[in-house]
């Protein structure tokens, strides 16, 4: 395992899986439609980036859109967490 590798595949995989585990969890603790909307696309977005990046560290063509879709889905994120520090 190389140095590129690490932190252009299992870095990003790892975030968006932590990303994805922490937005079920809120959208568990509150039941609420905007939570349960944030959680959806946050699930679609870092599913679909976790898939190419696996395919890309397996040897598939780069591309910069998994890159993307986890900044899209940090930023919902974000504001689901703000949403639920709130109370």
């Amino acid at each position: 395992m190389d140095l590129e590798t690490t932190l252009w595949g299992y870095l990003p995989i790892l975030l968006a899986t932590i990303e994805l585990i922490l937005s079920v969890w809120i959208s568990k603790e509150r039941l609420k439609p905007i939570n349960v909307i944030l959680t959806l696309l946050i699930v679609i977005l870092n599913g679909l980036a976790i898939y190419v990046l696996l395919q890309m560290v397996q040897g598939a063509w780069p591309t910069y859109l998994p890159y993307f879709g986890i900044g899209i889905s940090t930023i919902l994120f974000l504001i689901q967490y703000g949403l639920f520090k709130k109370k």
